[in-house]
């Protein structure tokens, strides 16, 4: 019987952010993580249900947060099928943050933080791409969540990753930089530590299609670095 039940909730839902509001306001959400985290077969209707749950609504989102819905989100990290939408759910539920900041604290603990990290390093290639806006949305929300995935290992990480093939992945890159770079503890340290200027220079010489966003991206953060060391 869970199976018709759930299918039809799922063709209801799918693309009707009411309906979702509707299921989770009525008690869904437990049930949808229940099947999750239990392995159940009926795991395939209920993940996308709760991960579109977080564009729903405030209503959605809090029962999302009242159920533990975000530690489900950060566990599917580990999901090479489910972890992009898990990431944007979880800067959806973030940009939505209420004033008590529950979101944001739960984000700055220590396993969530680890979580976040161990993800940007180890994401497929095929993946790559897909997940910089996401985190970009997460660092540029919260400055306490940017500082402490900064100095907890994604700034070298950031780094590294700017030979990328894509263009827009190096602009995003970059943007993602900029906005560490912005609230690092220790912007200098920063500099010397990871030869950013040097980096920075190598993209801004460098001959590629599609490269004049990423080239004023790149001249724009060196002026800032330059600024910051002459200091």
């Amino acid at each position: 019987m869970c199976d018709f039940v759930l299918n039809a909730l799922f063709n209801l839902c799918k693309i009707n952010k009411r309906r979702q509001e509707q299921a989770a306001e009525n008690g869904i959400v437990p049930h949808l993580m229940q099947f999750i985290t239990s392995n159940s077969n009926l795991k395939q209707y209920a993940l996308p249900l709760l991960c579109d749950m977080a564009h729903a609504s405030r209503n959605s989102r809090e029962q999302l947060r009242a159920h533990g819905g975000l530690d489900v989100y950060l566990n599917l990290l580990e999901d090479q099928i489910w972890s992009v939408t898990a990431l944007d759910s979880i800067a959806v539920c973030l940009a939505h943050d209420n004033d008590n900041k529950k979101v944001e604290q739960a984000l700055l603990k220590k396993d969530a933080v680890q979580k976040l990290v161990n993800f940007f390093q180890c994401c497929p290639e095929q993946h790559f791409v897909h997940i910089l806006e996401p985190f970009l949305k997460i660092i540029t929300k919260s400055a306490r969540i940017n500082t402490t995935l900064a100095v907890n290992g994604l700034t070298p990480l950031l780094i590294a990753r700017l030979d990328h093939q894509d263009a827009i992945a190096r602009l995003n890159l970059l943007r993602l930089i900029k906005a560490v770079y912005e609230h690092h503890p220790q912007p200098k340290k920063l500099i010397v530590e990871n030869d950013l200027p040097e980096k920075l220079q190598n993209l801004i010489g460098e001959r590629r299609d599609g490269q004049v966003l990423v080239k004023q991206m790149a001249t724009s953060l060196l002026k800032a670095l330059h600024i910051n060391t002459v200091l």
